[in-house]
């Protein structure tokens, strides 16, 4: 758990510092004054990104050359980690290990009615963290599908022969069947957490179907390989790969109904919650440890009774920060932290 967060020159900061208790901490304040920026400070310490930006130096206060994050973290005894963000240099961090934080926004209700490249990369995040070696594949894995539509809008163009396409077929199968197998077993385990606290929250029912286009392959694995033959016209006219994981998708029902179709924004917003709470059950079961929940902006858009059932949820967990503009009402047992 972390207990303290300093921060300097970070986005809206000038010198800051938060005190956190265990169980359930929540960030009140106006719109604009920092709330969500307090949690991105904490996930970047503990997780060595940010969940807002791809240029971390992004977070750097206008005006300053650097910016400043310390951290202490544990229960009895105090554990320290930093991180400086500096515009030439980038980020360079000490790390506490064995603490991980799971971050939900409110984008993440995208991962219910958006596209399915918002689902894919729920699954792809969720196995990069529990399986070692999975970003690595996922990585090698990009690199042969640029290769691969490279080759096709070369041979579209007239300038390479078909062989161009077909050099990357077994690189792009096995690297894909391995994606697509790790990802099936993520909505397994998915579907189970999401569910278990479920019936915590008294929700209804999740159900998540993987769709993949690559099939099981047969011991002499052609059978993908016949079908990339044959949809090779396809690809060369489209300029594209037709096949593969960077097309599949995962579709969710919440009690019975199509989630992203037939669900109300809450409902919607509902079942992203229960995916998030369920990647950090994922998380704890195979590192041991629960994550820390930094939750922004999670109460809004639900109902009284559906906020209670939220709380009571996250109270279960070591750890859980959150925001809102408002204080909660008549709820006991957890920490406010002003802004």
């Amino acid at each position: 758990m972390v207990r303290r967060v300093r921060l300097n020159n970070f986005r809206n900061y000038g010198e800051e510092t938060v005190a956190f208790e265990p169980g359930i901490n929540i960030i009140i304040g106006e719109n604009g004054v920092g709330k969500t920026n307090m949690l991105e400070a904490v996930f970047i310490l503990i997780e060595g990104r940010s969940m807002r930006t791809s240029d971390i130096r992004e977070v750097i206060r206008t005006g300053e050359e650097r910016a400043y994050i310390g951290g202490w973290f544990g229960e009895r005894t105090e554990r320290e980690a930093r991180a400086e963000i500096e515009r030439e240099g980038g980020l360079q961090r000490k790390a506490v290990e064995g603490i991980a934080a799971v971050s939900y926004t409110p984008d993440d209700v995208y991962m219910v009615k958006g596209s399915p490249e918002e689902r894919r990369r729920y699954l792809d995040e969720t196995a990069g963290r529990v399986r070692k070696g999975y970003r690595e594949v996922a990585r090698e894995y990009g690199k042969v599908l640029r290769q691969r539509n490279e080759a096709i809008r070369m041979v579209r163009r007239g300038l390479w022969g078909r062989e161009s396409i077909r050099h990357w077929n077994p690189l792009l199968l096995e690297r894909g069947a391995e994606i697509t197998s790790e990802r099936a077993q993520v909505v397994r385990k998915a579907e189970e957490m999401a569910n278990r606290s479920g019936e915590k929250w008294g929700a209804e029912r999740i159900e998540i179907r993987y769709y993949s286009n690559l099939y099981r392959r047969e011991a002499e694995g052609r059978e993908d390989e016949e079908r990339l033959l044959k949809v090779e016209d396809a690809e060369i006219r489209r300029g594209v790969t037709l096949i593969g994981p960077h097309r599949d998708e995962m579709l969710i029902s919440y009690g019975g109904r199509n989630a992203r179709r037939e669900c109300s924004h809450g409902e919607q917003k509902i079942v992203s919650l229960l995916l998030r709470i369920a990647q950090a059950g994922i998380m704890e079961e195979f590192t041991g440890e629960k994550p820390l929940l930094l939750f922004d902006d999670c109460l809004s858009e639900l109902d009284r009774k559906n906020r209670s059932a939220l709380l009571e949820l996250l109270a279960g967990w070591e750890q859980a920060i959150i925001t809102d503009t408002d204080d909660i009402g008549g709820a006991q047992g957890i920490n406010r932290v002003y802004l």
